[in-house]
């Protein structure tokens, strides 16, 4: 990787430099990282919150114990395997809609 070692001086005004360093502060990372990756035209978005990333843990420790206690049914022989897998998909797709509201509401 090469070094880098050209600078460029930019000036701002005062609401300009806010609303950079809003922004900065949003998206958690450096300065001149966030300045790069604009001027290379990447899209930069802010990391999820700590709200979203226990209810992702949450939904994910659910789906879990699901499965173990399907996998327990099915080896007992009380609930036919596939009405097991349709309710396993079922609560896949839930599991999935959550989390595409989740992001919707967090962004």
């Amino acid at each position: 990787m090469s070094r880098r070692n050209k600078a460029v001086v930019i000036r701002f005004t005062e609401d300009e430099w806010r609303s950079l360093n809003d922004k900065v502060k949003k998206a958690k990372m450096p300065r001149e990282k966030f300045c790069r990756v604009v001027l290379l035209g990447a899209q930069i978005n802010a990391p999820p919150d700590a709200d979203y990333v226990s209810l992702i843990f949450e939904v994910r420790r659910v789906g879990s114990n699901l499965n173990q206690l399907v996998r327990k049914l099915n080896v007992l022989g009380i609930v036919h395997g596939l009405e097991l897998e349709r309710n396993q998909n079922e609560i896949h797709e839930v599991c999935d809609m959550l989390c595409d509201t989740f992001r919707k509401v967090v962004k």
